[in-house]
Order: C-alpha cells, then sequence, then structure tokens
C-alpha cells in the first residue's frame, strides 16, 4: 500500500509504504486525483506513477499480477522503457509491440495516450497514460476482458442472425399495383412471404397487408413522393394471411406514363424481419433484467418520464423503492444461485401484488422499484399496496429445497407533491428508504423534507471527514485494559477521535457509520493501525494494542499486506498486536476471512471477537474462526447484578471460552461489585471506566505503581 506526491524525490512529497492511497498534488487545469483514487481502491486496477525522468516511483500490486511481472521488475526507480520491456516479455503480444512507439511519443512529448493491449492469454488491458504538471505521468491499467468478450459475443450473435438470413433468402420480393392501389402483378416470393395465393393478391388493394404499426404520416409522405415521380424507398412491417408480422426493407418506384405522371407503381422488397427480431432482443436486452424479465433502471426511467409528461394533472404518481432486508445472508449462506432463484419468486410475486398498469422494475442486486398511478387518495393507496408487498415479500422462498425468509425496506414519494421530474421522485423515494433502513428496516416511510436537510447535513459531514483525512484531524486514545486477578496494565484499545474544527471532539458514533457509507473508512482504519503502532512502539514491553477493525477494511484482499508493512515500518512486534472484529465478519466471504484469519495468527497476531453475543453469527462459525480472545459486550455487564439473565449469559460464555481455551475480556466495568463477579466466574481481563477511561497516551499513567493504587482503590 503506497501515498505518493507526485515525485518522492522532490520537496513536498511523501512515500509511505503504508497508506493505501495515492494523492498527486496537481494544478487545477489536471485534475487527476479522482482517477488514481478509483484505480488505486479497485483490485482490478493496476496503477504506476513516473517523475518527470520516466523513472518509475511507485507500482501497486494489481500492475505487477496483470502482466505477471516479478517484484524486482515493478520496483520504483525503473524507467519507463524497462518496464515496458518487462511488460512485453512477460505478457507481450503484436498489439503491445506496435503501440511501444506511439506510447513512447506521446510520453517524449508529454501528450495523453489511450490504447487496449491484448495480452497472450486473450485478456484485455485498457492503459491510460495521463502527464502531471510537474513533469511526470501516471498511467492505469483496467482489465476490460469481460466487458470487450461480451461485446464481441453480443456482436457475432447479432451478425449471424443477419447472415443466416440473408443467406436463406436472397431473393426479391416484387409486387406491381395501379396507381389507385390495386396488385397486378405478385411474384413467387410475393405469394410466400404473404401466405397469400396469386389469385387472393391480384385485384385487391394492398392495404390488405396494412400491419397497423406505422403512424399515418408515414404513408402520407411516401404518397407525396411518388405523386412527384421521386422514388420511396424505406422500412415497412407488413401482416402476413395467417396474422404474422414481417418486416419488408422496400424500395417502390413510380412507372411513368407518356405524360410523365405515374400510372404504375413497383415495388421491390427484401425480408428483414431477422435483422429487425434481433435488434428488438438487443433493444429489449438493453432495457431488461436478464434474472427477472423486469424493466430495468434504464426502462424504469424513460417510463417514468412519460408517464409524468401524459398523466393528467389531476391524477397522481406514487414511486416506491425496495431494498430487501437479510437478502445478503441468503448468498453468504446458500450461494448466489439461491439468491438468484429467490429474486426471480419475488418478481412474480410482485407483480401479482401490483395492477396491470403498474409498472415493476429491477434496479440491480436487491433493489426494485414500482411506479402506480394514483387516486384521489393516494396516500392511503400507497399505505395499502405498502402492507400488502410487506406481506407477500414476508411469506417465505422455497431455495434449494428449504425455507428462507427475507424482510423489505419501502420507500414513497408522491407526483407531483414530491417532485416533477423521475430523478427527483427516484431520489426522494430513496430518501425514505434509507430513513426505514436506519430504524430497523421491515417496514416503510413516505417521503418527508426532513429527509432531505438530513442528507444535505450528511452529505457536508461527508466532506468534512474527507478534509479532516487530508489535514490529519483525527487522534487516538485509549483505554486500559487490567488482568482481572492482580489488575496489572495488559493492553490498551486504541479508539478514534475527530477534533472538529467547529464542533470539537466527536466521538465514533457521530462518523464512524458515515465514514462506512461514504467509503472512507478503509484509509481511515488504516491511519488508526498506523499510528497505533506507531505510538506502541514506544511502549512498555507487555503492553498490547487492541485495534478495531472495519468491516470495509475486510472487502478488498490488501489487508493481510497493510498490516504487514505496518508493522514493519513501526517495528512494533506482531505479538504486541490485536486485532478486534465484530460478528458480522463471520457472516460474509467465511472461507476467505477465515484464510485472512489464519495468515494472520501465523505471523504472531491475535485476534479478539469484539461485542460478543450482540450480533447474529452462530455458534458453529464461531468456533470456526481461530479466535484468541472473546469480549464481553457492555450491554451484558452494564446490568449484570439486577438481571439474572446478564448473569446466565456471562456464565454462558465464560464455558464456551473455557472450551475454546480463549481468554474473555469483559467491556463496560464501572463498579466494583461488578469487577468482584467478574472475577468469580473466572474473567481473564477487565476493561470500563472503573479502572481507567480512554485517554491520550501522554495523560495514561500505566507504571509500576499504579496497579498498587488500584488493587487498593479496588478491594
Amino acid at each position: 500500500m503506497v501515498s505518493v506526491l507526485s515525485n518522492r524525490n522532490e520537496p513536498g512529497c511523501e512515500f509511505d509504504p503504508s497508506s493505501d492511497s495515492i494523492n498527486v498534488e496537481l494544478k487545477p487545469e489536471v485534475d487527476w486525483k479522482k482517477l488514481i483514487h478509483t484505480a488505486i481502491q479497485s483490485s482490478t486496477h493496476g496503477l504506476c506513477v513516473f517523475d518527470r525522468h520516466e523513472r518509475l516511483v511507485i507500482a501497486n500490486e494489481q500492475h505487477r499480477a496483470m502482466y505477471a511481472l516479478t517484484p524486482a521488475q515493478n520496483v520504483p526507480g525503473l524507467s519507463v522503457r524497462s518496464i515496458l520491456e518487462n511488460r512485453y516479455a512477460r505478457a507481450g503480444s503484436a498489439s503491445i509491440g506496435a503501440q511501444q512507439v506511439e506510447y513512447l511519443a506521446a510520453i517524449s512529448r508529454r501528450e495523453e495516450f489511450q490504447a487496449t493491449w491484448e495480452l497472450r492469454d486473450g485478456s484485455f488491458i485498457e492503459i491510460d497514460m495521463r502527464p502531471m504538471s510537474d513533469g511526470g505521468f501516471v498511467e492505469r491499467h483496467r482489465d476490460i476482458t469481460e466487458l470487450r468478450l461480451a461485446e464481441i459475443s453480443a456482436q457475432a450473435a447479432t451478425q449471424e442472425l443477419i447472415e443466416k438470413q440473408y443467406a436463406l433468402d436472397q431473393a426479391v420480393i416484387v409486387a406491381i399495383t395501379d396507381v389507385s392501389g390495386r396488385i397486378i402483378y405478385a411474384n413467387d416470393k410475393f405469394c410466400q412471404i404473404s401466405g397469400y395465393s396469386r389469385e387472393e393478391l391480384l385485384g385487391n388493394n394492398h392495404r390488405i397487408l396494412k400491419s397497423g404499426v406505422h403512424a399515418r404520416e408515414v404513408f402520407r409522405q411516401m404518397y407525396r413522393c411518388l405523386a412527384s415521380g421521386e422514388v420511396w424507398r424505406g422500412e415497412l412491417c407488413n401482416k402476413a394471411k395467417s396474422g404474422e408480422l414481417y418486416w419488408v426493407d422496400t424500395v417502390i418506384t413510380p412507372q411513368l406514363g407518356p405524360e410523365g405522371k405515374p400510372v404504375a407503381y413497383m415495388a421491390i422488397r427484401i425480408d428483414i424481419t431477422a435483422r429487425k427480431k434481433a435488434e428488438a432482443q438487443v433493444y429489449h436486452a438493453a432495457r431488461h433484467d436478464a434474472l427477472t424479465g423486469l424493466p430495468n433502471r434504464a426502462a424504469l426511467l424513460d417510463n417514468l418520464s412519460e408517464w409524468l409528461d401524459r398523466v393528467p394533472a389531476r391524477q397522481n404518481l406514487v414511486v416506491y423503492l425496495l431494498d430487501l432486508d437479510g437478502f445478503k445472508c441468503v448468498n453468504d449462506t446458500l450461494g448466489h444461485a439461491a439468491g438468484d432463484s429467490l429474486l426471480q419468486q419475488l418478481s412474480v410475486r410482485l407483480r401479482s401484488t401490483v395492477g396491470d398498469d403498474d409498472l415493476v422494475a429491477r434496479l440491480g442486486g436487491d433493489e426494485f422499484a414500482i411506479v402506480q398511478v394514483g387516486s384521489q387518495e393516494e396516500r392511503e393507496q400507497a399505505i395499502r399496496l405498502s402492507v400488502a408487498l410487506l406481506e407477500v415479500v414476508a411469506r417465505p422462498f422455497m431455495v434449494e429445497s428449504q425455507e428462507v425468509s427475507v424482510g423489505v425496506s419501502i420507500g414513497i414519494s408522491l407526483s407531483p407533491a414530491h417532485g416533477l421530474t423521475a430523478s427527483e421522485l427516484l431520489y426522494k423515494a430513496d430518501l425514505a428508504l434509507y430513513r426505514v433502513k436506519s430504524e430497523g428496516r421491515n417496514g416503510f416511510r413516505f417521503f418527508e423534507d426532513e429527509m432531505h436537510r438530513r442528507a444535505q447535513s450528511r452529505n457536508q459531514l461527508v466532506n468534512e471527514l474527507r478534509a479532516s483525512l487530508v489535514r490529519g484531524e483525527f487522534e487516538l486514545h485509549y483505554q486500559p485494559i487490567f488482568e482481572a486477578a492482580t489488575l496489572r496494565p495488559r493492553g490498551v484499545e486504541a479508539l478514534v477521535r475527530w477534533r472538529h474544527p467547529t464542533h470539537g471532539l466527536l466521538y465514533p458514533d457521530r462518523f464512524i457509520g458515515v465514514a462506512e457509507e461514504a467509503g472512507l473508512m478503509e484509509a481511515l482504519g488504516q491511519w488508526i493501525l498506523q499510528k497505533a503502532c506507531a505510538d506502541a512502539a514506544s511502549w512498555p514491553e507487555e503492553i498490547k494494542v487492541a485495534v478495531n477493525l472495519s468491516p470495509a477494511q475486510f472487502r478488498g484482499a490488501t489487508l493481510f499486506d497493510v498490516v504487514l508493512c505496518v508493522l514493519v515500518e513501526t517495528g512494533l512486534s506482531p505479538q504486541r498486536l490485536e486485532l478486534e472484529v465484530t460478528e458480522s465478519m463471520l457472516l460474509q466471504d467465511i472461507e476467505e476471512n477465515l484464510l485472512l484469519f489464519r495468515q494472520l495468527k501465523n505471523i504472531g497476531i491475535s485476534i479478539a471477537l469484539d461485542d460478543f453475543g450482540v450480533g447474529y453469527a452462530s455458534l458453529g462459525s464461531v468456533v470456526s474462526f481461530p479466535f484468541d480472545k472473546l469480549k464481553i459486550d457492555r450491554s451484558f455487564t452494564r446490568e449484570l447484578l439486577s438481571r439474572p439473565a446478564n448473569k446466565a449469559v456471562v456464565a454462558s460464555i465464560m464455558t464456551l471460552a473455557r472450551g475454546l481455551n480463549v481468554q474473555v475480556t469483559a467491556e463496560g466495568v464501572e463498579q466494583k461489585e461488578q469487577l468482584e463477579y467478574l472475577r468469580d466466574q473466572g474473567v481473564d481481563l477487565i476493561q470500563g471506566y472503573l479502572l481507567g477511561r480512554p485517554a491520550p497516551w501522554a495523560e495514561l499513567k500505566l507504571v509500576s505503581g499504579w496497579p498498587d493504587q488500584l488493587r487498593a482503590t479496588c478491594a
């Protein structure tokens, strides 16, 4: 993980191997920060930064993997020519070799360069080079193999349909009509495609083939063109005797008499039905979800816009946004095939619940939308449908021969009360949906103006978070953890605080959730890990530091590398680092996370399961993961002495811990009586206000005399 500023050898530039992001100071007119940030965050993007001397400053792991380079072929200091030679030698193809000259020429001129390279293994890499204001340049490499193969497959399928049709049917359709439109000649191909015999066609008006597909203006324009003696060409849809529609590419030529006026019309047609069907299939696929067959987001926006344009002013529209609750658990436990089956069943239920004129669309993932023409009492109508949707979704689904249950959260907006455009109504329905999810899910809410104000406040907080990360306005406080029996300090837990420029010191409950939703938690979490390990390196050897990990830090494939780099850079022994995770991590990407935990433990890091007992993890998953410690959540400690149920929970946790041979830490200990009870239960470690509040390290006094003072106080 790397952080650079333009060129590590120039003043004001920084090289930080523990960072996960790349920041390049650029002039306002060249803004590549967003590109670099996006590339480094994506596991499919490779990134290289070169200085003004065309030497490599940094290249990430994705770049090395894309071209199968060795570590020595991807190190800072190499010239751009060496990098190009390494790429060509390891994964080169004719396309790479041919474009190297153009690429080097663009570098020498400091011009932008874009190309797509096909590698030997059949993959496609899109390279994008942009110069920087200091004379250096940035490369982004994106694996577009799946996209390119999908485009090639779609083009090939469409072309195959067209070629087959023309190969099978190269003969033209010929018909001649008199000036009144009666058919006076029809060739065999005309009879074959129309289904009429020659006797049925001759003498009949050509309107016998009218399909009703075209507007009257199409034929008016055709007649004006022919009456003036000009040739008309266009695509027409005709109806055969069987009622089946077919399309023909048509050229109609007037046959002129001695006075220069039309006396007959010759129509030469080519059957293009196969091509029109292929185009219709492509159009349908572009506007419909492949899994459920429902209209997709693009079709929803188009249809909603059309409805808003044509619905009379006295009528209203109701827009519902639906998001399934618990669907991710289905995917994680039963697999994506089971999740697909549930979505297909759900789409059938939704269509059967709404009216024939209502629109149901799938927006992606487990998100759906419904658009309904409202009555005069549209709120009551929306409430009735929402209640029906909650009930129909709550009924168990049969997936993989077992019953599976999910819930649904629904956000509702009304037109014209909440907006007159499709984007505005969807945005406000989404705000209402967000409120439902934040209030516990499985319900519905109408949009309210206060939701918009909250969204604006949240967006401001996100912007302030980003700025504070750059300015370094975060700090760590540490809460001591003591051995229960002796009250000797054994470690501290690192807790982040935000020194807000106007609101003062903010606690995590004010900003961690927003940081996770905004995609900022990975960068913030890495800073916390870096800072905590750097501080702990100067502490007494017996003091460990515990760092909480966010679920966002597990989503990439780089967490182990990040932790390892931080330990190497700070010099902290792995045995003095403890990583705390929540039970939610046991329910996602189980195999990948289990492998990661084992890698961390193999180098000596200990892992604690935080807030144990308040999550949704099964005992089976807890047993499967190699935890060193279970932490009893403060919600059980708070009323430990007054609620027998809390004592039973503590006793159960202690029994489980003894069976797994792991330690137990009790959080939230604030009374001496709680301490005594937990000691009697065999709890190993104690954490809470009774023994120490979180504070900056400089204010903590983990010295030899302090345990004696604590023992005297708690005796």
